[in-house]
């Protein structure tokens, strides 16, 4: 299953306690579960004046021949799956392993949550459109021998042509993922904020409008990196 389908309505990158449209916010962004931990946290709160319900699904996530894959699973499952929050109520989701992956690996994982409509009270005024979030939120799960701390991403990049489009490829060879943010190539800005993840042992990729060509800059995991393109 790709993310496109996955997503039908909407997905929101989330900054470190974030905040939408329904006043719905969630913490942390970046929940994980080393190798000696059985759960991970998610909290929700609702800081609207509107009941929210809530459901919240976990997803297999890879990235195959450069591309998002999501796969239903059931090595770590949500507790509880629905939840209902009523304004300035808040809720624990604990994220909860149920097999750990082998030894050295950081398993990736993307946290679903989708906003159910609540019925509309007698009375009240049926027009106009009503909106549905959906939220994603990555989760990571260590094997035995590696945690958060130590799992370090190893990357490289190139610029491919591909079915008649320009790509720019990031490859990474380590045994932790990269969150890349604030990514320019020659000084060229190629996105504020949040640019996407390179899994582990993964390759992704990314369209580009024109050609591209010097060092390629970026935070990565919240420390600086460049490089220039692999030949």
């Amino acid at each position: 299953m790709s993310l496109r389908a996955l997503l039908l309505w909407f997905l929101l990158a989330l900054s470190p306690a974030s905040f939408a449209a329904n006043s719905l916010m969630i913490w942390p962004i970046d929940p994980a579960i080393n190798p000696q931990e059985k759960a991970s946290e998610l909290w929700l709160e609702n800081r609207g004046n509107a009941t929210t319900i809530m459901q919240v699904r976990i997803f297999n996530w890879q990235q195959i021949d450069g591309q998002e894959q999501y796969q239903t699973q059931q090595q770590v499952v949500a507790s509880p799956p629905m939840v209902r929050l009523e304004p300035g109520q808040k809720q624990l989701v604990r994220l909860i392993r149920q097999s750990a992956p082998p030894a050295g690996v950081e398993q990736a994982y993307r946290v679903v949550l989708d906003e159910i409509p609540t019925p509309r009270s007698p009375g009240e005024n049926q027009a106009g459109l009503t909106f549905q979030m959906r939220y994603s939120v990555p989760l990571f799960v260590y094997g035995d021998g590696l945690t958060r701390d130590s799992a370090k991403a190893d990357l490289s990049w190139r610029q491919v042509s591909r079915d008649g489009k320009r790509w720019l490829e990031l490859t990474n060879r380590g045994n932790g993922h990269a969150r890349l943010s604030n990514v320019t190539v020659g000084g060229r800005a190629l996105g504020n904020g949040l640019f996407g993840y390179v899994l582990a042992n993964s390759s992704h990729r990314w369209p580009l409008n024109s050609p591209v060509s010097g060092e390629l800059a970026a935070e990565v995991n919240k420390t600086h990196w460049r490089s220039a393109a692999a030949r």
